[in-house]
């Protein structure tokens, strides 16, 4: 970092468990000469989590233009802004993309501290090839235009990954039925490392009538590969099986020069 260079650090929050948030996210909350948060609730959460009390500035739709003009003001005079979005590692479907772009335009620094992620750690947990996949995020909110997209994504042939609000979920697997059909598998996981923490891998189907008294939670969906190219075949055998089946004795005779 130059002498009297700003600095922008992107900075890490958990995704449910306030233990995961990365303990250098905690430390910069403590020593950075601005913070920026996505929402109220977030911001309140890390600052418990760090022990501290601090004024903090709000980055969401309505705090936008007055947030990213003391953000410039305070990179050009040199100091250290921390920025946190309300879950997991910040620029994931957040606003956070256009701190960074003040950051570059003022020629500041920028940091990152990695953490939880919501898409990542799904991943984790889902049995499909994930090699190449698309992050669709959001989906449209209207109906026809969502199917559409849907549709669109599908052909794609490869793995999709989406997010979206969490009432809007029981509307996304309907519509993802309508297009994928009510077999296709996918993975679903619910308030990852929260109280109700829940993961689905199964058809369609079976999983939004798993999911109907759930209540409103986070999510993020994977569903496998779209129009008959899937990534997991129903008779590949599981690693499992191939460890632990019984193996066959031989009945090749010893080679020239090998001792029993």
């Amino acid at each position: 970092m130059k002498k009297g260079q700003g600095r922008l650090i992107m900075a890490s929050h958990s995704i449910g468990e306030p233990q995961d948030i990365p303990v250098r996210s905690l430390e910069v909350l403590r020593t950075a000469d601005l913070l920026i948060f996505e929402e109220d609730r977030g911001g309140r959460a890390a600052l418990k989590a760090a022990g501290i009390h601090r004024d903090y500035l709000r980055y969401n739709e309505h705090d936008q233009k007055e947030s990213l003009s003391i953000l410039s003001e305070a990179l050009r005079a040199g100091k250290t802004a921390v920025y946190m979005s309300d879950q997991g590692c910040p620029g994931l479907a957040d606003p956070g993309r256009e701190l960074v772009r003040v950051a570059i335009t003022e020629k500041a620094e920028i940091r990152i501290v990695p953490g939880p992620c919501s898409l990542t750690a799904t991943i984790a947990a889902c049995p499909f090839d994930l090699a190449e996949f698309h992050f669709g995020g959001f989906a449209p909110r209207e109906i026809e235009a969502r199917e559409r997209k849907l549709g669109q994504w599908s052909a794609l042939g490869v793995p999709l990954a989406l997010m979206d609000t969490p009432y809007r979920l029981a509307s996304l697997l309907e519509s993802c039925r309508k297009v994928f059909g009510d077999d296709h598998k996918a993975t679903l996981a619910i308030d990852l490392s929260g109280e109700s923490e829940k993961i689905f891998n199964d058809s369609l189907r079976a999983i939004q009538d798993g999911t109907k008294d759930l209540g409103k939670l986070n999510f993020v969906l994977i569903l496998d590969a779209g129009r008959g190219q899937r990534s997991l075949a129903p008779t590949r055998p599981s690693v499992t099986n191939q460890v632990n089946a019984p193996r066959k004795p031989t009945t090749h005779p010893p080679r020239k020069g090998y001792r029993r």
